[in-house]
């Protein structure tokens, strides 16, 4: 009879312990949190940096100059007035004419460098490799909403969040919608990145990016006007897709 009383006892705390089924569904769903953010360039410098660049670590952070024995050659190409001009220095130290490239280079294309070395390595017979990658100059003031943050969030809010049920949401999603803020200020190229797996949400933000009021435009220093990407993220910023965006939520 005792072992009968243990067992019961046993099996109402692990009854206890466990959730029920209702509590656990409604933990799944939650307020989403929404914004929008800036998507950057993988590698990109400002236009104030440009003067004082001296090496390819001063364009580009990432560069690994310790996988490098010997090199071969140091390439860099951009455009000049709507046509690629090239200039060629023998190791990471920029020549003069690669500095002068990259300053003059039409703002808001890609600046491209191609690296040909002979890798270090304890291999006897090494074939020549190529490291590869593109950088920008970042516009001295990025695209904004006309009203700023605050207006922004509250258009969100009136045509696309207001309409949507917060049970619609779940932990650890998020749907992503990237769109192009263009050099007029206007939105191009919106689409869904992220699904939220309900199309009728989807639409319905995608309408509220398509019919956003125009944007002041990015610019550079000299008053050229630049394209930007954005992309409005709805749900849990705790999702790993936060990662696959590039953005830099800390600028707001």
């Amino acid at each position: 009879m005792k072992n009968i009383q243990h067992k019961l006892i046993a099996l109402l705390f692990i009854a206890l312990a466990l959730p029920y089924p209702a509590s656990s569904q409604g933990s799944s769903a939650f307020e989403p949190e929404y914004e929008v953010n800036r998507i950057y360039p993988y590698i990109s410098i400002t236009e104030e940096k440009l003067n004082s660049v001296q090496t390819l670590i001063d364009i580009n952070e990432h560069y690994k100059s310790s996988w490098i024995r010997e090199y071969i050659s140091v390439e860099i190409s951009a455009s000049y007035e709507g046509r690629t001009k090239k200039a060629i220095s023998k190791n990471e130290t920029l020549s003069q004419e690669q500095k002068d490239l990259i300053n003059m280079a039409d703002l808001g294309t890609d600046i491209a460098v191609k690296v040909q070395y002979m890798p270090e390595n304890a291999l006897k017979n090494n074939d020549i490799k190529e490291m590869p990658f593109t950088f920008t100059i970042d516009p001295k003031s990025d695209a904004k909403y006309p009203g700023g943050q605050q207006q922004l969030k509250q258009y969100l809010k009136d045509n696309a969040m207001a309409k949507i049920p917060d049970s619609n949401f779940k932990r650890y999603n998020l749907t992503a919608l990237k769109f192009t803020i263009n050099e007029e200020g206007q939105i191009i190229d919106a689409h869904v990145f992220e699904t939220s797996k309900d199309k009728k949400i989807d639409d319905l933000l995608l309408e509220a990016i398509s019919n956003m009021p125009s944007w002041k435009p990015a610019e550079y220093a000299n008053g050229t006007k630049a394209k930007q990407d954005f992309v409005l993220t709805v749900g849990d910023h705790e999702s790993c897709v936060i990662n696959l965006l590039n953005i830099r939520k800390d600028n707001h």
